[in-house]
């Protein structure tokens, strides 16, 4: 009967996990709207995430000020020019990731640049531009 009762309590513990992640960014619908719009034409959406970009991340003496303004949670991280960093795009939109990790772990500080879905092609002719800004970003410039 015990070992019957503690299965029912692992059982219920394990359903509950997910309660207790951290939640995700919740993208405004009418701003994954727009988002989705804007991205139909590569040449004002590569222009706008890199504007966003640079809007939220700066150099200052060597290091990166990364002002995160998602909403959700919202703050200010310090860190090397010199961490490491990786741009992502899925069905979650195009984010940049600083510092270890990637979008699907905790590690380093993501910024997600926008919520709409973001189809490969897209990503492969829109990404390059934004990981060079954030070259430039990192360089100072």
């Amino acid at each position: 009967m015990r070992a019957t009762a503690a299965l029912s309590l692992a059982a219920a513990l394990l359903a509950a996990l997910p309660a207790f992640a951290q939640p995700k960014v919740v993208v405004d619908p009418s701003l994954a709207a727009s988002d989705a719009a804007l991205l139909q034409d590569p040449a004002k959406a590569t222009a706008e995430l890199q504007r966003r970009l640079r809007d939220q991340v700066t150099n200052k003496d060597g290091l990166i000020v990364i002002v995160d303004r998602s909403g959700a949670v919202s703050g200010v991280t310090v860190m090397p020019a010199t961490v490491m960093w990786g741009i992502d795009c899925g069905d979650s939109g195009l984010a940049i990731t600083f510092g270890s990790g990637s979008g699907d772990t905790d590690n380093g500080v993501v910024l997600q640049l926008t919520g709409a879905s973001i189809t490969d092609a897209k990503c492969a002719e829109i990404a390059p531009a934004v990981g060079e800004t954030a070259l430039a970003i990192e360089k100072g410039n």
